[in-house]
């Protein structure tokens, strides 16, 4: 597929039509397939589909990663037959193609962390294979884009020179986040197949987790202690993990952060509900998970929001905890997940899926909540409305020649036309919204006790 635009892909390739809008409708019977509430769902709403709202729906199914998990859905429920036969071809096709890119990934990873333990780094699997199975019940349903590690501070240099010696170079970096990739004479596309053996992952070592320089949503960082990592297996391989409630606060962490920056992986929270799902009776894991959330200020909202999300999008089972947390909401973050929370979250990937007026930035409505200070928040609202920031370049081998080289940047530049139409769509949609969402607060506050009435200048657009 290399050099081929998304449009000349034929079926085969399957990707023909994944910049054409999705199918809103199929979107939303694929995750009532996926719901977890016990029961079997009723999957017979798939048939009515046609293979050609299936292409225009594959760049979300993608980007969500619940392709592979429908699939399974669909083979233990010997269902497949609902789906047209061109469709369940590509479908199996990816499954075949992220084993392969599985095996791949998982002796990368094995090497890597053989190479952290010689050079005698700390370090602590997070995300990914540490999911599997409390999170993910097989890694064959996930098409992992990065190998994420938490290390400490003195742990940095060597972790670096382990993975500079792999072949990895360093390709961004933050004061809490080094990110590595190897150079490759391929051309990096962002109709990249996700499920290929061709398609590199990222290695990212992380210091901390809270971006507030970015975010402006000042949190404390959780303790997340290496030395109390504990060992997990996975196919034959031992790497340390967080303890199970300290990778249960991290994966909160991570989805509400991904929240503020406008979308969130569909089967991230599908995976938190599978995890709410085996451990809801667990009460002396949910008392250890209830301290550790307690310790920091706001944790216990970031917590109900994402299990809201989980518990709307896929019906799983909540924990009793989990309604003390949800007591502690703020009436404009509930108004929000209540009218926001499901359309925001179905929401394809910003750069990956055409939506001329996309919701994804329906979110910062909810962001603002979190920034007390209303000079940051006009701050942050500018920045997210109007984003300046330079692509990236693509990572390409040191002897790229100029015309390679040129070759390796067009698609930096379809990124750039991608991202302008998305700003520019979300950004109208978000001022459009911005009277109905001042109307839902207004309305809701006489419910309100007069401490906690929203302060009317906190409503989507600061007054000047």
């Amino acid at each position: 597929m290399l050099g081929r635009s998304p449009a000349e892909v034929d079926h085969e390739g399957n990707y023909a039509k994944d910049n054409a809008v999705m199918n809103r409708g199929l979107a939303q019977a694929v995750v009532g397939c996926l719901c977890l509430t016990g029961e079997a769902p009723d999957v017979s709403r798939l048939r009515g589909f046609k293979a050609g709202s299936w292409q225009r729906t594959f760049r979300w199914l993608d980007s969500s990663g619940l392709t592979l998990y429908l699939l399974r859905r669909l083979h233990d429920l010997e269902a497949t037959e609902l789906l047209p036969p061109t469709i369940l071809t590509r479908f199996e096709r990816n499954a075949t193609e992220n084993r392969r890119r599985l095996d791949y990934i998982a002796n990368e990873f094995a090497s890597i962390n053989r190479g952290f333990r010689h050079a005698g780094a700390n370090f602590a699997v997070i995300k990914g294979f540490s999911l599997v199975p409390e999170f993910c019940p097989d890694a064959v349903l996930r098409a992992p884009s990065d190998l994420d590690y938490l290390v400490d501070k003195p742990s940095l240099p060597r972790a670096q020179r382990v993975l500079e010696e792999a072949g990895y170079r360093l390709q961004r970096f933050s004061d809490i986040e080094f990110k590595f990739g190897r150079p490759s004479s391929r051309i990096p596309t962002l109709s990249d197949n996700p499920y290929s053996r061709e398609t590199d992952p990222l290695v990212e070592l992380h210091l901390a987790f809270c971006k507030g320089n970015e975010n402006r949503v000042l949190v404390d960082e959780p303790d997340f202690r290496l030395d109390q990592a504990t060992s997990h297996a996975w196919q034959g391989l031992r790497f340390p993990v967080l303890k199970e409630e300290d990778a249960f606060v991290l994966q909160i962490l991570h989805v509400f952060q991904h929240t503020l920056e406008c979308w969130v992986k569909l089967c991230w929270l599908l995976e938190i509900g599978n995890f709410l799902r085996a451990r809801s009776s667990d009460t002396q894991f949910w008392v250890r998970v209830d301290v550790r959330i307690r310790e920091i200020p706001n944790l216990v909202e970031f917590a109900a929001i994402v299990l809201r999300l989980a518990n709307t999008l896929f019906a799983c089972p909540l924990p009793p905890v989990a309604a003390n947390w949800t007591q502690c909401l703020r009436p404009p973050v509930r108004l929000w997940i209540e009218n926001y929370g499901r359309k925001w979250a179905m929401e394809g990937h910003p750069f990956a899926c055409l939506s001329l007026f996309s919701a994804a930035k329906l979110s910062h409505f909810l962001h603002r909540e979190f920034i007390p200070d209303p000079k940051v928040r006009r701050e942050i609202t500018q920045r997210r409305l109007f984003p300046w920031k330079r692509p990236e370049l693509p990572v390409v081998p040191t002897n790229t020649t100029g015309a390679s080289f040129f070759m390796a940047t067009q698609p930096q530049w379809q990124f750039v036309r991608q991202r302008l139409v998305f700003h520019l769509g979300s950004s109208l949609r978000y001022l459009v919204e911005i009277p109905r969402w001042r109307k839902l607060n207004r309305l809701s506050a006489p419910l309100q006790p007069p401490n906690t009435r929203t302060p009317t200048n906190n409503l989507g657009m600061d007054e000047k």
